[in-house]
């Protein structure tokens, strides 16, 4: 093969199935100079007798064939190769393009038949195989080496006999022009080289005493040669291997590999593996080369046994390879052994020798061991926390450290976050000084990596006033870690032993658990601590509407002190949110909440008694009944008095939804107290009694618009009512255009009344002129917008 470029021609000796190394190195076959030369560069592999491919050994290293940049390609001659700024022809050689097309004549098959003719391969098998330029000339970018291949003596015994005569003649009588001296002589070595070769492999075997008696320079020659080949077949599959060619490197390979060269058997199993091959004969190859002697396949044998696409990773099979790896001192093998332990795949689960191996592998610097190991600590770290969050004042650190509705907390299975929140509430009211720590000794059992069970001993000392608890408890966690990396308490119980209980061991209850310490209270401390629970619940309820902790609180007051009545007023205040929240939303959040109402009322709250009313009124709860709801805003008006059940009261007799209206019952609960009022729904109310009046008795025209006058700023609908008194019996146009505008703005105001009413004036032309168009329009909303919800009493002034 010859490369051609501007500086001359050079000749380069590449065999069928051989290769060349290109580079600016020193080790390469063939070296260059020139800009973005790598010191191995790329691999020129012969395919076939015109065929080259050619391969970058890195994804840097690109050249170009025929003017095509490209890092691997196959060709055929010849072509132009481009490298380092270079471009040279490449070509067979003269001799090599004449052996190609040989042509040999056989006797003729019949008279009158041309001789057949074909193509001998004898003149390239009698090419040089290797021909490395000669060292320290350069010619062009090319560095040629100085020392000529040496002739190898060939044994006589080692003839090739079985060889066709005419085999060496056409060499023996060819003669050689002056300037082709050198490739001559290198010929006639190729020729004798392979004789040699051939005449080994049919001989050798017989003739080894014989040889190695007679002629020992022969036998080290023979020798020699081939571990010269071996070293370059090596490096030139490593080339291939490294280029991304693992098929043509594990071709090239496989000869020494079945000879038994244990560096041979790992690069043909590193070439399957990285053809996509995955097999019995990769580990095979792995464990020969391991069991003769090579320490680098070992470390590779643990990478191919637990290879994610081995198909037989968490076999029991792999799991004995794996010990057997970790045996002959390869620490890589205790990381997956860890891992076998802990999941039970290919033995029995074992977390302690799944400890051991993952420890080993923390020794020897595996990152992911260290993540295993971290898992004991980080569970003991989140109970210790836990147990140093109980001096906290909040409770809101709760949701760092535990999980709730899972396991089984201090005496409560499964309970929901909201209960466990309370039940740390609870215990920080009952011992505002609390000084608790843990202790040492605290212990982790691993269950999986993912699940620790952990034991904190800790101490205690917690105050109430006058009352002092000292001991020592013991607190017992189940730790998960969850999806997020983060672990949570998922189970928790403790055990206590007091020490010491001042200023007597009477004025405390006994317990098991610190949850379950308690002061022994007299009547009047427990009065105070059921007053100081409930206030604890009521704060921030409004914010929260959350009525359901206090709604309880209040129930077992009621029912522990069935004799008191210091918790009338919490109750009182908070059925009077509830209804609130009842008129503002238009509906009833739970059901349950009904009974609690009941009972209240029951037991003497008006509120409650006004709330179930509003509850009967609508059918929220229980069934509508109109005529309960009546009797039940009675009874709370006789029991209080109060000016809120004075106008329910009323307000239901005058409406008589679904009872009897009865216009003199309540003019005579409102008027007297309600027409001077400046409450809005007092007012209105009076103003509809004293309507009815003035309908009989004009001069109180005068009085109905002076009660709503006090309010319309506050109360739209009574804006709509004192602009109707002022359209219907003002004595001036003046009033009664504004008794128009009134009307107007509660129309805008969203008092579907108002609308109606002011539809009507435009139809009319009253206080206004007439337009068609505004009355239908004002017609239309009416129609479609929704009426507005009740006001509680509670949300206005005085």
């Amino acid at each position: 093969m010859t490369l051609r470029n501007a500086d001359g021609e050079h000749r380069i000796s590449c065999a069928l199935h051989a290769s060349l190394t290109f580079g600016c190195g020193p080790a390469c076959d063939v070296t260059f100079d020139g800009v973005g030369i790598l010191p191995r560069h790329c691999v020129l592999y012969r395919t076939g007798e015109r065929t080259f491919q050619i391969i970058g050994v890195f994804a840097a290293a690109q050249f170009s064939v025929n003017g095509v940049i490209s890092s691997e390609l196959e060709v055929d001659v010849p072509f132009q190769f481009g490298i380092g700024g270079d471009v040279f022809d490449v070509d067979l050689a003269e001799g090599e393009e004449e052996a190609l097309q040989e042509t040999v004549e056989a006797e003729p098959v019949a008279d009158g038949v041309p001789p057949v003719t074909r193509t001998s391969r004898r003149g390239y098998l009698l090419r040089p195989i290797t021909l490395k330029p000669r060292a320290g000339e350069r010619v062009g970018g090319v560095i040629l080496a100085a020392a000529a291949p040496a002739e190898i003596e060939v044994p006589a015994t080692a003839q090739p006999t079985s060889l066709p005569p005419h085999a060496v003649e056409p060499v023996a009588e060819t003669k050689v022009p002056q300037d082709e001296e050198e490739s001559s002589s290198l010929l006639l070595v190729g020729l004798l080289l392979c004789g040699a070769m051939i005449a080994g492999v049919i001989y050798w075997p017989h003739h080894l005493d014989q040889l190695s008696a007679a002629k020992p320079d022969v036998v080290a020659s023979s020798v020699a040669a081939p571990v010269l080949a071996r070293e370059a077949t090596m490096r030139e599959g490593r080339d291939l291997l490294m280029a991304g060619a693992p098929g043509l490197a594990g071709h090239m390979l496989m000869p020494l590999a079945e000879r038994g060269d244990v560096v041979a058997m790992q690069q043909v199993a590193l070439a399957l593996r990285a053809s996509g091959k995955f097999g019995d004969e990769v580990l095979g190859l792995l464990q020969r080369a391991v069991e003769g002697g090579s320490r680098d396949a070992l470390r590779d044998f643990v990478s191919v046994v637990d290879d994610a696409e081995n198909p037989g990773r968490f076999t029991e099979g792999a799991f004995k390879q794996l010990q057997w790896a970790a045996k002959l001192g390869e620490t890589s093998a205790w990381m997956p052994l860890g891992e076998r332990y802990e999941h039970g795949k290919g033995t029995a689960v074992d977390m302690t020798l799944a400890l051991a191996a993952y420890e080993k592998a923390r020794v020897a610097g595996d990152r992911r061991a260290v993540v295993k190991l971290s898992a004991r600590q980080a569970a003991l770290d989140r109970v210790a926390a836990y147990v140093r969050s109980w001096n906290e004042v909040s409770v809101a650190t709760l949701l760092d450290h535990v999980v709730a509705g899972q396991g089984k907390f201090f005496m409560l299975e499964h309970p929901p976050m909201e209960v466990l929140l309370r039940l740390e509430e609870e215990m920080r009211v009952r011992w505002p000084l609390r000084r608790i720590s843990v202790a040492a000794g605290a212990q982790a059992e691993l269950e999986t990596f993912e699940l620790v069970k952990v034991t904190q001993p800790f101490q205690f000392e917690v105050q109430r006033g006058g009352r002092i608890a000292r001991g020592k408890g013991v607190l017992v966690c189940v730790v998960k870690r969850d999806g997020a990396e983060r672990w949570r308490i998922t189970d928790a119980s403790d055990t206590i032993e007091v020490s010491e209980l001042l200023p007597a061991k009477e004025q405390f209850v006994s317990a098991a658990s610190l949850r379950e310490l308690k002061p022994a209270f007299t009547h009047e401390e427990q009065v105070d601590e059921s007053r100081l629970e409930i206030l604890e619940q009521m704060r921030g309820l409004e914010a929260t509407e959350d009525f359901k902790p206090a709604l309880s609180v209040v129930m077992n007051a009621v029912y522990e002190f069935p004799q008191e009545t210091f918790w009338l007023p919490f109750a009182d205040k908070l059925c009077d949110r509830m209804a609130r929240q009842f008129f503002r939303d238009g509906q009833w959040l739970d059901v349950a909440w009904a009974e609690p109402v009941h009972q209240f009322g029951e037991h003497g709250s008006v509120s409650a008694m006004l709330l179930e009313g509003h509850l009967c009124a609508a059918g929220y709860g229980c069934a509508r009944n109109a005529a309960r709801s009546l009797a039940l805003y009675q009874k709370a008006f006789e029991a209080g008095k109060r000016r809120d059940t004075r106008f329910y009261y009323a307000e239901a007799l005058f409406q008589g939804r679904g009872v009897p209206q009865d216009t003199e019952k309540a003019g005579a609960l409102a008027l007297v107290f309600m027409s001077r009022s400046k409450h809005p729904l007092e007012a209105y109310l009076a103003a509809h009694l004293l309507w009815r009046k003035a309908e009989h008795d004009p001069a109180l025209w005068q009085e109905v618009y002076d009660a709503l006058s006090r309010v319309v700023e506050k109360f739209p609908p009574a804006k709509n009512l004192a602009g109707m008194v002022l359209l219907n019996h003002g004595q001036t146009m003046k009033e009664r255009r504004t008794g128009f505008a009134a009307i107007k703005a509660a129309a805008d105001e969203g008092v579907v009344e108002a609308m109606k009413n002011l539809s009507q004036c435009y139809l009319e032309g009253v206080g206004c002129e007439k337009d068609a168009g505004q009355a239908t329009f004002w017609k239309q909303k009416a129609l479609v917008t929704q009426p507005p919800r009740r006001r509680h009493y509670t949300e206005f002034e005085e």
